[in-house]
Formats: C-alpha cells, sequence, structure tokens
C-alpha cells in the first residue's frame, strides 16, 4: 500500500498546482486599460483673446522743442531714435542778423530811457520838469528794461545759443537741418519719455463688443528675454482700416524701457476672470451628443461622470458639476475607456 500511495500523492499535488496556475492565470487575464491620472483642483481661470500689435511713443507724452527766436542752426547732435539724457545738447544755433538786431535795439530803447530819467532828475532838481513827467520816465525805463530781459530771455546773452532736453527719452523726430533758418515757434525736435509708451493692437469688429476701456492686457514681445508687461485698454478706435482690415485698441505702458518702439509683440486681453474654481486638465474633458463627461477612477476601475463646464483655456477646463475637489481624473487613455473597465493608473506628470 506505501508503495501506491507516492504516485497518488504526486497526482493529488501536480493537480492543485495546475489549479493554483490556472486560477492565478485567470485573474491577471481580466481586461483593463493603462490610464494617467491627475487630480481635480482649485485655480483661477481666465478667458483672454489674443490680439498683436506694435509698440509706439505715446503722442501725448511728446514733448516739442522750440526757440523763442529767429536763429541760424549750426549743428544738429542727435537723430530719430536716439536716447538723450536731460541736459543734453541736441542743436546749436546763432543768431541771425534780425535776432542780432532786435536784441541791439531792446538794448539802445533801455539805455535811452536810462538817460532820459537822469534828464528829467537834474531837470527837477532845477525846477525846470515836473515830478509827473519823473515818474513817466521811471515808467518808461521799467518797460524798456523789461523788455531787454525778453529779449534776452528768448535770444540769449551771446549770438551763440544751445536747445538742451529738459527729459530723460528718446528722439521721436528731427525737423531741421544744418543751415536752416528757423523761426520763433518753430518745431526742431520731438522728445518721448524713455517710461511712456504705448501698444496700439489690431481687433477683428467681430471681436470690438468684448473689448473694453479699463480691460486688463498682458503683453508679450514676440522675441525672447523680454519679461511679460502688464497694461489695461486706454481708449478703443471704432473704425476699421480698410488695409488691414482691423479696428484698434490702444494699451498704455509705463516703466518699460526694455520694449522699443517698433516692437512686435502679442496681447492677451482679459475678457473673463473666475477665482478659485474647481479644474481640470483639458484632455480629461470627452464630448458625446454634445455633453461633456470624463472619467474618475473608483480603486481601479472607470467611472463615467457627465459633468458641467465653464471656461476653458486651452490647458484647463473650469468643472461647475459633476465632481469634487480631489478626485482623480483620467486624462490618459480615457478614449478607450467605458463606465467600470479596470485600469492601471499612473499619475500625469
Amino acid at each position: 500500500m506505501s508503495r501506491k500511495s507516492k504516485p497518488a500523492n504526486r497526482w493529488c499535488v501536480s493537480l492543485a498546482a495546475m489549479l493554483g496556475l490556472a486560477s492565478s492565470y485567470g485573474a491577471s487575464a481580466e481586461p483593463s486599460v493603462l490610464v494617467t491620472l491627475a487630480p481635480a483642483e482649485h485655480a483661477d481661470m481666465r478667458k483672454t483673446l489674443t490680439a498683436y500689435g506694435t509698440v509706439e511713443f505715446s503722442p501725448d507724452q511728446l514733448q516739442v522743442l522750440s526757440i523763442q527766436g529767429e536763429g541760424l542752426v549750426t549743428q544738429v547732435r542727435v537723430a530719430p531714435g536716439q536716447r538723450v539724457r536731460k541736459g543734453e545738447v541736441l542743436v546749436e544755433l546763432t543768431a541771425t542778423a534780425n535776432s542780432a538786431s532786435e536784441l541791439e535795439h531792446a538794448g539802445i530803447a533801455a539805455e535811452f530811457a536810462a538817460k532820459d530819467l537822469d534828464r528829467l532828475k537834474d531837470l527837477r532838481s532845477r525846477q525846470l520838469a515836473t515830478n509827473a513827467e519823473v515818474r513817466t520816465a521811471e515808467e518808461n525805463l521799467v518797460k524798456a528794461e523789461s523788455a531787454l530781459a525778453n529779449v534776452r530771455r528768448r535770444l540769449g546773452e551771446t549770438s551763440r545759443r544751445s536747445l538742451c532736453a529738459g527729459i530723460d527719452g528718446y528722439v521721436e523726430a528731427v525737423h531741421v537741418h544744418v543751415g536752416d533758418i528757423v523761426s520763433p515757434g518753430a518745431l526742431l525736435l520731438l522728445l518721448a519719455p524713455a517710461d511712456k509708451l504705448r501698444v496700439r493692437l489690431g481687433i477683428e469688429p467681430e471681436d470690438l463688443p468684448i473689448v473694453h476701456e479699463g480691460q486688463k492686457v498682458e503683453i508679450h514681445a514676440l522675441h525672447p528675454g523680454i519679461l511679460p508687461k502688464e497694461g489695461q485698454v486706454h481708449h478703443i478706435y471704432y473704425q476699421v482700416d480698410p488695409k488691414t482690415r482691423l479696428a484698434e485698441a490702444v494699451v498704455l505702458l509705463s516703466g518699460s524701457p526694455d520694449l522699443l518702439p517698433g516692437t512686435m509683440v502679442k496681447a492677451e486681453l482679459v475678457v473673463t476672470e473666475h477665482q478659485h474654481v474647481l479644474t481640470v486638465p483639458r484632455q480629461a474633458v470627452l464630448i458625446r451628443d454634445g455633453k461633456p463627461y470624463l472619467f474618475v477612477d473608483d480603486h481601479g476601475y472607470a467611472r463615467q461622470r457627465w459633468v458641467e463646464t465653464g471656461l476653458d483655456d486651452g490647458q484647463r477646463v473650469e468643472i461647475q458639476a459633476g465632481i469634487e475637489a480631489g478626485e482623480r481624473v483620467i486624462v490618459i487613455g480615457n478614449h478607450e475607456l467605458g463606465d467600470g473597465v479596470a485600469v492601471r493608473t499612473g499619475e500625469a506628470p
């Protein structure tokens, strides 16, 4: 009996092993999908409108440089686009025959008034002139000296004059050349403050209803190395340019010396902002029959949830109803899923 029991025992062990292998094989063969997960979490959301434009000087900030008397331009030291410092000499001039004559005549008039007053004072001391005549002479001297001071202020004490920058900034335009005779008040140069710029943005006519004054704007230079700038829509031109077929919005910039006039930029105009709302990655949201849904991981099984969505910024989608914060949604592999399908999971990077 003992000889026969050994083969029987070996047969029982082999059968048990086969049953265990079959059981193990059956468990591992359950179909599953490899997916990637990400948590539903709160974030600030904004909807933006993209527009493109150019940086330029702000016209209402330009400083006009002129002279108060006629002069001959002898040297122009700057060119358009050049950066200048306050007090720097920009243009040199010399007096013309007309301005020299004006200064000479004013000086002669003041000298004559002073001599006339001395004469009348002498006559009054000998009772040959009245007090009224002396007072009139005194008034004439004050007027003549005031006129001379005004001429000297306009033309300078010497025949040579220098026109200097009154601010730190850029030369926006130069309107004179060496050899020009400029008249009083004539425009010589335009200076623009270095920290007062604006951006002219092209706006599609159909987008005008969502653009308004005071709207937040984030400005991005189209070349690397310059940080984004923030501004606001200052005013809007409700007129379509026949060449570009665009309307325009103007954004004021301040304190942006690294954005030079002529720089091309991309702008993001903030249309809507939602603070601290529940969001999921954009790829987690699917559409069926026009309705949004997604899958969440429920202990290794995919569960379909119909959801209500809000803002979509291209990266994340606002979820207004359907899931709770902290639930893990399926963002990769969800196109292969159905409700209740087993999943093997990994976290989204």
